[in-house]
């Protein structure tokens, strides 16, 4: 019996999906006449609604514990209701955005397979956000007496988006080279993995019925980042390829504090788990999700050492890549330098707690100091420079930050998954 059931929806939003889609992905087309050559073993792409199956209709979490799951969204009430639709908002907006990031930097990658998978990514995006629509579309009641069509509302802003007015920050980045493509599919898709399992409770039926069919999906694209993550640092490694391993260690250094921002502030989180809208706060989501990013370059780091040093099994090769970061010598050829590093939580934070947010914390986590006293922005602004790439200090994402870091503005609370 198959996982889940199919459905489009309604011709005038699925017609207006195409058009998006034409607009914004023309390169579909050619992925479906390469799909057999490249992925012989897996469906064809469609584009229309996965329904999966719940493993029970109740909620299992939150103060509504033990009640049926809401089938339709005008029985939820109050802000239950907006709240439902925000997280759907923003999930859709998040796939729309990546595909139109993704698509900046497509014609770089290195090799046909990696364009290939990013095309792939691309396209599963573009059905995650028709799955938000459905969530939206197939549902009459988002239409309460006396209220907005809040279903076409959202829909209608979702198709109007564009790299700048995205709902969460890290989508509104642009792409520059294929690295942002690697590491984007690395570590922000590592953080859309924990939403969709933490939403898998949602009390909202048909979101809940979503998360299946879609967390199937990203796997392919967090495997994917991870395999090329770990092709281009060996051939850094080797000297070969056009990135070396300080570029990719800029290039994370830049993304993983946009990644750990989605999850919403530390403290946060409360009322989502309440409303049974997914099964764990801000921070415990937060700090599980930084502890894999860490493994996943642990990983890579075993790779590089194992090009360093030749036949040196992987065991030998993770003790190795242990005994370097704890010393910070160089072992058997193999220097600190040569390995990649996650950067702490606390680095390069434009939202979150307000003892961390515009603090100067180095990639290690340590406040810089000068007399007793945490830096200036000037000075943090240098330090950044340092360990972020160039092209992203040129950027107007950067400048943002640079304003706010020096005092002539704050920006207001950004949206996130999390409340």
């Amino acid at each position: 019996m198959a996982a889940y059931t199919t459905e489009t929806i309604s011709p005038k939003y699925h017609d207006a999906i195409v058009d998006w889609q034409k607009k914004n992905f023309p390169e579909l087309t050619f992925l479906q006449d390469s799909w057999t050559k490249y992925y012989a073993s897996q469906t064809p792409f469609q584009l229309f609604a996965k329904i999966g199956k719940l493993p029970s209709d109740q909620i299992n979490v939150g103060r509504m514990a033990g009640q049926a799951r809401f089938e339709h969204a005008g029985d939820m009430v109050g802000n239950m209701f907006y709240s439902a639709r925000d997280v759907i908002r923003a999930q859709a907006s998040t796939e729309l955005g990546s595909i139109q990031q993704h698509r900046m930097t497509l014609e770089e990658a290195p090799t046909d397979q990696m364009k290939m998978a990013v095309l792939r990514i691309m396209a599963e995006e573009l059905r995650h956000g028709y799955q938000m629509f459905w969530v939206l579309a197939h549902d009459a009641s988002w239409k309460k007496p006396g209220h907005p069509d809040i279903a076409s509302e959202t829909m209608d802003e979702l198709l109007s988006m564009q790299l700048g007015n995205h709902v969460l920050d890290a989508f509104n980045i642009p792409f520059v080279n294929f690295l942002d493509n690697v590491i984007f599919a690395t570590v922000i898709d590592l953080v859309g993995k924990y939403q969709l399992e933490m939403q898998r409770v949602f009390s909202y039926a048909p979101m809940a019925r979503s998360m299946g069919p879609m967390l199937s999906e990203e796997g392919f694209h967090i495997g994917s980042g991870r395999g090329f993550l770990k092709e281009l640092s060996v051939a850094a490694t080797n000297d070969k390829g056009r990135f070396s391993i300080d570029d990719i260690q800029r290039v994370i250094n830049a993304w993983v504090p946009r990644g750990v921002e989605m999850f919403g502030n530390e403290r946060g989180g409360q009322t989502a788990v309440a409303f049974s809208f997914k099964d764990r706060n801000n921070g415990t989501a937060q700090a599980e999700y930084h502890g894999e990013v860490r493994e996943v370059i642990d990983m890579v780091n075993i790779a590089i050492v194992q090009a360093k040093v030749k036949d040196l099994p992987a065991p030998d090769a993770r003790s190795l890549v242990a005994e370097i970061q704890d010393t910070g010598e160089t072992i058997k050829g193999v220097s600190p330098k040569d390995l990649l590093t996650v950067p702490d939580m606390k680095f390069f934070r434009s939202r979150g707690l307000e003892e961390i947010v515009f603090m100067p914390y180095d990639v290690q986590g340590n406040l810089i100091t000068e007399g007793g006293k945490p830096v200036s922005g000037e000075k943090y602004r240098d330090y950044l420079k340092t360990a972020l790439p160039d092209y992203y200090i040129k950027s107007k994402e950067f400048a943002k930050y640079e304003e706010a870091l020096l005092g002539r503005e704050r920006p207001a609370p950004g949206a996130s998954y999390g409340w």
